[in-house]
């Protein structure tokens, strides 16, 4: 039996990782006022696509190396956003006993 090979371009996979890392980043960055939960779970529905979509390009992208660039950018934008997130829930969570973020404007007391 022969092997199926991918049909979907993987230049669209890391175009759609890059443009959701920037939504992931700004999710991670800021520190919403109200409604916390819908913060969190934007930021991670845009990280993780982003980070799934970049990380499925880099596997179909071949020798393809612009493509393979482009989707590890996104892959690791959407990472750092995801992580920026968690830091941020992490601090929420325990009520200021994780340390706030430094990009936060409330870092410093």
């Amino acid at each position: 039996m022969a092997v199926v090979r991918d049909h979907e371009p993987p230049a669209a996979l890391a175009t759609v990782a890059v443009l959701l890392a920037p939504l992931s980043l700004w999710m991670g960055v800021i520190v919403p006022a109200a409604d916390m939960a819908r913060h969190v779970f934007l930021g991670a529905a845009f990280g993780i696509v982003g980070v799934l979509c970049g990380l499925r390009a880099t596997r179909i992208a071949g020798r393809r190396r612009a493509v393979r660039v482009w989707a590890w950018i996104g892959t690791v934008l959407a990472a750092l956003g995801l992580a920026m997130m968690a830091w941020q829930l992490l601090t929420f969570a325990t009520g200021g006993g994780f340390p706030p973020p430094f990009w936060s404007p409330y870092a410093r007391r």
